[in-house]
């Protein structure tokens, strides 16, 4: 997360978007969720999914759940 976070705090305000169009482990999430800002990720591959909402469940901020179902 240190190395994310300046990125994070130098492109948005509290409250803007931040998109991650490859989102791995989640850290842009948990960056985004200490500095209160809102995000999307985008991952692939579905056992980087899970350990993203991993990383971040349990937050107040989640609002959505994820459905593993691979578009074709």
């Amino acid at each position: 997360p240190k190395l994310v976070e300046p990125c994070v705090l130098a492109g948005s305000q509290p409250g803007d978007w931040v998109l991650d169009p490859f989102f791995g482990s989640g850290t842009v999430g948990v960056v985004c969720e200490e500095q209160h800002r809102n995000y999307v990720g985008i991952e692939l591959n579905p056992e980087y999914v899970r350990l993203a909402l991993n990383r971040i469940r349990g937050t107040q901020r989640l609002l959505f759940t994820y459905d593993m179902e691979v578009a074709k």
